[in-house]
This record gives structure tokens, sequence and C-alpha cells, in this order.
């Protein structure tokens, strides 16, 4: 039954459309802490019902992930993959990447990632502006609000909800390796894909470092892109691989070496411009076989 149920293909299902007699409604509380805008969590918990695993976060909210355990033992080690935006835990290259790692004696553990308001998405893609030299007056005379204190003062409230965004998709990451190590997993790699690939950045950057970072057909906030070659050195992660659908992935692999970041490689696949479910075996593929590259997988 499992195997029949890992070679299904799962679109994302909004959750009005699996609601069951035989189903539990979620509170409105629940409903509230989940955040199931878009992402169909309860009609994946529905079809998925031997794979799905609830993440308990912050402040009683949940989120939902898939686990798909490896197919042949022992185990390689185990793969986080945060999808691309908007997609769910199964839907898209994520479902069709997860289920043929696992082929690969690997565990996988997936989540969906949900996209941001048509405000945030707007702060999100602002141009990258180097802050300005303070003025001299300011300096003279610290008491006066200068025009750049005002602008920051106005920016608090975009800048928080901002903040609150990369934070709930970091808890759901530091929940995900935490629910591997309870299941004694050793954590092989992040993969980030599309959208997905600035937040495993920010969680290796920010609270523990893999072994692996992983980045499939990455897109790039002007910020995040900015600050990636910085990131990835404080995060200290010896080995990057990013897998590009264009060539022009080439001037981020010279900025990165020119930074002086190690362990870096990067590999074209395909010609599409973004992946597709259908690209799921080969990405497996690649992966697999990079990982294996240090002698221990």
């Amino acid at each position: 039954m499992a195997g029949i149920m890992l070679g299904t293909a799962v679109p994302a299902v909004a959750q009005d459309e699996v609601a069951t007699p035989a189903a539990t409604p979620p509170t409105p509380n629940e409903v509230r802490g989940v955040v199931s805008s878009g992402l169909g969590e309860w009609g994946l918990n529905h079809r998925f019902p031997d794979f799905a695993l609830w993440l308990e976060l912050e402040e009683g909210a949940r989120t939902l992930a898939l686990f798909w355990p490896e197919t042949e033992t022992p185990a390689r080690g185990a793969v986080i993959i945060l999808a691309d935006e908007g997609e769910n835990a199964a839907s898209g290259l994520t479902g069709t990447l997860a289920r043929e790692l696992a082929h690969r004696k690997l565990a996988v553990l997936s989540l969906g990632l949900e996209p941001p308001s048509e405000a945030l998405e707007r702060i999100l893609e602002q141009p990258f502006v180097a802050p300005e030299p303070k003025p001299k007056a300011a300096e003279q005379n610290p008491g006066a609000p200068s025009p750049a204190a005002i602008d920051v003062l106005a920016a608090e409230a975009p800048g928080d909800l901002e903040a609150a965004y990369r934070k709930r998709i970091l808890d759901e990451l530091a929940a995900a390796v935490a629910e591997l190590k309870n299941r004694e997993y050793e954590l092989t790699a992040l993969v980030g894909i599309g959208r997905g690939s600035n937040y495993v950045v920010a969680y290796a950057a920010e609270l523990a470092a893999p072994t692996a970072l992983i980045w499939a057909g990455p897109k790039f906030y002007p910020r995040d892109a900015r600050q990636l070659a910085e990131n990835v050195k404080k995060a200290s992660v010896p080995r990057i691989l990013e897998l590009s659908l264009t060539d022009a992935s080439g001037q981020r692999k010279a900025g990165l070496e020119r930074a002086g970041v190690q362990g870096f490689s990067r590999q074209n696949v395909g010609a599409d411009i973004e992946f597709m479910p259908r690209d799921g075996k080969a990405v497996a593929s690649r992966i697999s076989a990079w990982l294996k590259r240090d002698g221990r997988q």
C-alpha cells in the first residue's frame, strides 16, 4: 500500500474539498494556528494519513509536513525539502523529488512554503539599497531626529511583517530538524526549491549549518542575493550545490568564489524556465550522486 501511495501524484487540495463525515473538523483556533491559506494542509492530511506529520511550532501553531521514509535500509541519512513559494509538501517538484530520494535510501521530510501577501511580496522584491552614511548634522545633534530616522520609523510596520513571515519559516525548518533528530536520523542536506532557497540559507546562517545545502532553480530576493556570500560564509556549510536551469547562475558562482566561499558547485539541469514535477527523477539522481561524493553516502 505504501508503494502505491508513494507513486501517486498529489495536487494541492483546498481543505473545503476534502471534508468528510469521518474527518474531525478543525476548530477555529486550529485553523488560525495552522495558517492553511492555499496550501491545502488538511487535504494532504486526509490523502496521506500514513505520511502526514503535524509539526508543533511556537504559540500553539502547527504546520503539516510529509515524512517519506527510506524504502531500503539502512538509510543513508535524511533530507529536508522546502518547496517553492505557494507549493505544499507534496505538489510541484517537491512531491516527486521526495519520493525519488526515498527510493535512493534517503529519508525525506518535505515542507510547503506559504506565499507572502501582496504587500509583503512588494517588500521582499524591493531592490537592495545600501544604507546611506549618517549626516554630520545628526552626529553633532544626536537628540534631533533626522529624515533617515523618520524613514526607519515609518518602515517598522513593513519590517515587522517581513520578520514575522521569515521567522515562521525558520521555525518550521527548526521543527523539521528536531523531528528528524527524534527519529534518530542524521540530517544530510537542506534542499530549497525556487523561493525556498532564500530560507534554507537563512536557516543555515542563523540557526544551524547542515552538512550540505542544495538550491534547485533558486529565486533569491534582491537583498538575499546581495547577502548570499556573507550568509553562506557565516554558516560555514562545507558543501553547496546549485541545480540551475540557466547559465545566469554562473555569475552567482563567480561572485561566491570571489568572496572566498569554498565547496560551491553548480550543475545545469534541463532547458526549461522552471522545474516541473516530471523533473523529480533527474534532480534526485543528481542530488544522490553528489551526496555520495564525500565518501559517507
